[in-house]
């Protein structure tokens, strides 16, 4: 298995994961606000985001599935 992409994966799963939870918190102040424009477009981001995430986790069980079936 090549521990260096496997870190790299994780390092951008992290990274997605913090700008979903600041996503997140954003939405919820604009619905709170009433900007349901704002709202909207932040909800796009997430969405695009979160579809990023489950590619990159996708990506790291498929290499854990690999190294599994050589064990």
């Amino acid at each position: 298995m090549d521990r260096q992409e496997l870190e790299r994966l994780g390092n951008e799963l992290r990274h997605l994961g913090h700008r979903r939870r600041e996503l997140a918190e954003q939405i919820f102040s604009e619905v709170q606000d009433g900007d349901n424009q704002s709202s909207k477009k932040l909800y796009l981001e997430l969405s695009d985001i979160s579809e990023q995430a489950i590619t990159l986790m996708t990506q790291q069980k498929e290499m854990f599935d690999n190294e599994v079936r050589q064990i």
